[in-house]
């Protein structure tokens, strides 16, 4: 929609990707605006909270039990899932020095290290940072990026999962993470897809707009315009979700919330009526770029080489 008088925030002055001062208003969520730039798709939440209530936030949102809760339940999923990350990975870079950032409880960490990586991980909440390396064996820092990038030395590969959409600088955080990436070593990006198919039926119901905690909204083309103007050739993206939350946030979109809504989320999951249509029909607007998750390959390019 256009921007009007129903907006309760103003739009942001420029937009970080492609420097673009036209927005639409994307969608509404309590007292959230999303923006869209008109140049590039990019989503931006306003207003943006200060430095000090993030931080408050993430402490609310990603406690330890959490994160266990969400992980070692399902941690075969997971696994399987990671693997074909790494087998992605490794049409462009087999092995070498690969650092995690926001590496939650390091299980992605554990699955790079099993097939041959040498691996770190970084991850702000300290908690989650010690039960990661006591429980998975791996090495886990517990820090800001920024502040660890004269003792960790040059990478081969950076893997950012669920990140680049809570950094308020995103202009002085790839000039980090291009600090400790080696010249044609490899970003691997993971986010949610503004431009899906999900976000578009579900709208402000989608479940991973989630204001203010995600304060960027990428879509393929405003991810792919960032990495390009940041020293980057993208060299492989392709879009995805799992079945059941394309499923989810459709139910959610099309059922009004209450105890009615829960049973018929039940009964439509256990009886399978829309999750096998919808594992039947992914790969169309998967091929299409509508995929509710982008997952980026990106090859830094040597300094000087910047277009």
């Amino acid at each position: 929609m256009p921007i009007n008088s129903e907006s309760t925030t103003s739009p942001p002055a420029r937009c970080p990707v492609c420097q673009g001062d036209d927005f639409s208003v994307w969608g509404r969520v309590e007292a959230y605006d999303i923006f869209q730039c008109n140049g590039c798709g990019l989503g931006l939440t306003a207003p943006v909270p200060s430095p000090d209530e993030l931080e408050a936030l993430n402490r609310e949102l990603y406690t330890l039990e959490r994160r266990i809760q969400a992980y070692l339940p399902k941690q075969r999923y997971f696994e399987r899932r990671y693997r074909k990350c790494i087998t992605a990975l490794k049409r462009f870079k087999k092995n070498g020095r690969l650092l995690d950032v926001g590496c939650n409880i390091g299980l992605f960490l554990k699955v790079a290290h099993d097939e041959g990586y040498d691996v770190t991980g970084v991850e702000l909440n300290r908690e989650c940072a010690e039960f990661g390396s006591r429980h998975f064996g791996v090495p886990i820092r517990s820090e800001y990026l920024e502040d660890a990038v004269s003792e960790l030395g040059r990478f081969d590969v950076i893997t950012l999962f669920d990140v680049l959409e809570h950094i308020p600088d995103m202009s002085a955080f790839i000039n980090t993470v291009k600090c400790v990436l080696k010249d044609d070593g490899v970003l691997v990006v993971q986010l949610p897809n503004l431009g899906s198919l999900m976000a578009g039926i579900a709208k402000s119901k989608w479940g991973w707009l989630t204001p203010p905690d995600h304060l960027y909204h990428f879509t393929p083309d405003a991810l792919r315009l960032y990495l390009e103007r940041n020293g980057f050739e993208v060299v492989m993206l392709r879009t995805w979700e799992p079945s059941k939350e394309f499923t989810r946030n459709l139910l959610s979109a099309c059922c009004p919330p209450g105890p009615i809504a829960k049973f018929i989320f039940k009964l439509i999951r256990e009886l399978k009526l829309v999750l096998l249509p919808v594992l039947c029909l992914q790969h169309v607007w998967w091929r299409q770029e509508r995929g509710g998750l982008i997952e980026v390959y990106a090859v830094k390019r040597p300094a000087g080489g910047d277009r």
